[in-house]
């Protein structure tokens, strides 16, 4: 017994070295968390990824060990399938990390939804059936909060885990799979708070088909068929009403930004918002063009159009510190920059990146929206004023005094934001806005931009570019249709 004993303990010791070394090697996570915006404690957490694999390994196998109550023939069968299944994890981690952009923080968020599963389920399951227990909970928060492939990929393995400590029985195991799957595809549609009582009664009758299948084929009496239904009731109203609770506690706490979160930034009675269309209504009405172009074309390349969208609200909010120096606003008055040198002109209108960032940190804006208001200009040249400046003293002007000092776009998002804001910009200008016209300037502002080397810091394609080049041309030709004249008496 003591030879098994320590045989299990070097092999246990064995893996957890191997997760180590692949995990250091494969998947580039920093060690540091740094829980940072919005959430109530603003400090770092020392948290590597080998040791959040490690406990996850070990706090899997006790509470699989315990429930079993097994034997150490048993104990090795758990090791064996633990190892199989963390080994599929890790790799398919590996090869899926850039498409999940699998950062440390969210490997923490992953590590407590994780965690707090677990422990939920062993003091849940303890007192009420495991049919009850609401997987989708876990399945959504990981889907809204990280990724719908982490999302994806925990059910299963939750699944599994189950299946193992229900004597390898697949068919409690079948129905929450049902369930979360349902759930994690409904919840990429959701707009508001609202609806997820509609993706609770979805969750409900993805588990009463296989419960009603299982009858069906005798595999359940009746009776158990009948307390089935009702402990998929119960999951599902579980689900739906502790997903309400505690999203907005992950959304603070860990500063992230759902879709629901997003649509409650793009509501107009928000300070910012409000404070935009009063003092600066030039810049409101061009962000809200600049809302639609963005929008349609990150929809056109399957990006959160929502998130497009939300940022072009705010992108431009750093103007209410001076909107009078921007040509929207002026509405026939008097120009500021005519009383000012090129370069101090080009100086007034880079501030409006800082001021927008800053506007933004003091009303608590998400992230995600800091960083569309930071990169939206990223490092391009402010033309007008630098020709008008070589005009005036071209051996005296450095080009780089005319850019912008803030960073590339790093996202799709954000490089559809820069896009959108120079295109809304020039075709308001235009006097000719004919469909062939409309489309020159859009493809003239992409390829001035690409060859400017504004996109060499995010993953957008030539493929990307030419869809958002149509989905813009669609969108201006539908703003600026010919109408006919009225008359009027």
């Amino acid at each position: 017994m003591k030879i098994l004993n320590d045989w299990l303990k070097s092999k246990i010791k064995q893996f957890l070295l191997f997760l180590v070394k692949k995990l250091d090697e494969d998947i580039p996570i920093t060690p540091k968390i740094r829980l940072s915006g919005n959430n109530i404690f603003k400090k770092e957490i020392n948290l590597p990824a080998w040791l959040v694999t490690s406990v996850l390994f070990v706090a899997v196998f006790i509470m699989l060990y315990k429930q079993a109550a097994c034997s150490n023939k048993e104990a090795l069968g758990i090791l064996l399938f633990l190892i199989a299944v963390f080994v599929f994890v890790i790799f398919y981690f590996r090869t899926e990390a850039k498409k999940i952009n699998l950062d440390s923080n969210k490997l923490f968020i992953i590590f407590f939804i994780v965690i707090s599963s677990l422990l939920f389920y062993q003091i849940y399951t303890s007192k009420l059936s495991a049919i009850s227990f609401p997987l989708p909970l876990f399945t959504v928060l990981l889907a809204l909060l990280v990724s719908v492939r982490v999302a994806i990929t925990y059910a299963f393995v939750f699944s599994l885990i189950m299946m193992l400590g229900e004597n390898f029985s697949v068919l409690n195991p079948m129905m929450h799979i049902c369930g979360s799957l349902i759930a994690v595809i409904n919840i990429r549609k959701i707009r508001s708070r609202a609806q997820f009582v509609r993706v609770g009664i979805k969750i409900f009758f993805a588990m009463l088909v296989p419960a009603v299948i299982y009858y069906l084929f005798d595999l359940r009496s009746l009776y158990e068929t009948e307390e089935t239904v009702a402990y998929i009731a119960t999951n599902a109203s579980l689900s739906v009403l502790m997903i309400l609770a505690f999203l907005p506690i992950f959304e603070s706490f860990f500063s992230r930004t759902t879709n629901i979160k997003l649509i409650e930034l793009a509501d107009f009675n928000n300070p910012l918002l409000k404070r935009l269309m009063l003092e600066a209504p030039g810049t409101y009405h061009h962000c809200l063009m600049t809302a639609s172009l963005a929008e349609q074309a990150a929809e056109a390349i399957e990006e959160n159009s929502l998130l497009a969208r939300v940022c072009s609200y705010y992108h431009d909010i750093g103007k209410l510190k001076n909107p009078e120096y921007f040509i929207e606003n002026q509405a026939g008055h008097e120009n500021p920059h005519d009383e000012l040198s090129p370069s101090m002109s080009g100086l007034v209108l880079v501030a409006h990146v800082k001021d927008g960032v800053a506007f933004a940190k003091k009303n608590k804006l998400d992230k995600v929206i800091i960083d569309a208001i930071n990169q939206h200009h990223g490092t391009s040249l402010i033309q007008y004023f630098y020709f008008k400046a070589i005009e005036q003293d071209k051996d005296n002007v450095s080009e780089q005094d005319f850019r912008y000092p803030g960073e590339k776009p790093k996202t799709k998002v954000n490089a559809i934001l820069m896009i959108a804001d120079s295109v809304e910009a020039i075709a308001r200008t235009l006097q000719d806005r004919s469909a062939g016209k409309l489309q020159e300037v859009v493809e003239k502002v992409i390829n001035n931009k690409f060859t400017d080397g504004q996109f060499s810091d995010c993953s957008i394609t030539l493929e990307d570019l030419s869809k958002i080049s149509k989905s813009m041309t669609t969108v201006l030709c539908g703003m600026y249709h010919a109408r006919i004249e009225y008359k009027t008496r």
